[in-house]
């Protein structure tokens, strides 16, 4: 557990903005046979979208 909180702790906001990208964009592939797994995946892609932009802007 300790290890997936450091990762989003030192991850750096772009990489997680493209982490977040990427996730919505393999979630369009099993729209169809899957909607409960792509409506997750799109959840947790808009939850690391806004977690990373929260983290660009706030940069010191």
């Amino acid at each position: 557990m300790n290890k997936v909180l450091s990762f989003f702790k030192e991850t750096a906001p772009i990489k997680l903005i493209a982490i977040s990208i990427g996730i919505a964009a393999l979630s369009y592939f099993i729209e169809k046979p899957l909607p409960n797994v792509f409506m997750g995946l799109r959840l947790i892609a808009f939850l690391l979208f806004v977690y990373g932009t929260i983290r660009l802007l706030n940069r010191k």
